[in-house]
């Protein structure tokens, strides 16, 4: 049987059930929590700053539901991270008319953010993070990429927490030093990736998880990070079948 961990934001869960996503963290609780489930999916997703007011009540809650499902924390890589805010572009300018900053203060900076945030979920009870990719390490270098991403791991052994890579962007995501990662360029054994072009439309779709049946049974597919208008039938129909299908004859 193949489980599916979708990256899906509270929206999507509150939309599985025909219900608007509510306001105050019991209510946000119960939507993930009840949400997951009708969407099939094999963890319930915490939420982000940018979901939520307090997302860290909101995740400590779901963690300490009973017979919930396990909870997952999604993180951004420091690449992605610090892609959000200001890329350097070759010679040393920054984008925009913003002041010409130092690449590796930058990326120190994201990597500093994103251990802390792996931090901050550890102490809610989560034992899963997701640690999201979605640009390419070329702008900074492969070295500078790996050391970007070195305090995370570290964090991570420190507290314990089970890191599952999500690349998008890199091509070669083993220099960076996960045991466990899901990327349309290669998986590590017993996991596979499903993108979010791949949750598009029906089609894309059937063309995505054929991809994954002539792979065999990886135990757990992964999506990319979905946003709020990916169809909660096409993600339901995608767990199905894996359940269903991935490793039959």
């Amino acid at each position: 049987m193949t489980r599916l961990t979708a990256l899906v934001p509270g929206a999507v869960c509150a939309a599985a059930l025909g219900r608007a996503w509510p306001e105050g963290v019991a209510s946000q609780v119960r939507c993930i929590d009840e949400g997951t489930r009708a969407l099939g999916l094999a963890y319930c997703c915490a939420p982000t700053p940018s979901e939520v007011r307090h997302p860290d009540s909101v995740t400590a809650a779901l963690v300490a539901t009973p017979g919930a499902l396990p909870v997952l924390g999604v993180v951004p890589g420091p690449l992605s991270n610090e892609l959000l805010s200001e890329t350097p572009r070759r010679g040393g300018e920054s984008a925009g008319s913003s002041p010409i900053q130092d690449i590796q203060d930058l990326l120190d900076d994201a990597s500093d953010a994103a251990a802390e945030r792996i931090r901050a979920l550890a102490a809610c009870g989560v034992r899963r993070v997701a640690v999201v990719e979605d640009a390419a390490p070329l702008w900074s270098g492969t070295d500078a990429a790996v050391e970007a991403h070195g305090p995370m791991l570290r964090a991570a052994a420190h507290l314990r927490i089970d890191l599952v890579l999500v690349a998008s962007g890199p091509d070669d995501v083993a220099p960076l030093g996960y045991d466990r990662w899901a990327s349309g360029r290669g998986c590590s054994p017993g996991t596979g990736y499903l993108p979010v072009e791949a949750l598009e439309s029906a089609a894309a779709l059937e063309r995505g998880l054929d991809r994954i049946r002539a792979s065999g049974d990886p135990g757990e597919v992964i999506t990319g990070p979905l946003d709020a208008s990916v169809s909660p039938e096409l993600v339901r129909h995608a767990s199905r079948d894996l359940a269903r299908a991935v490793g039959q004859p």
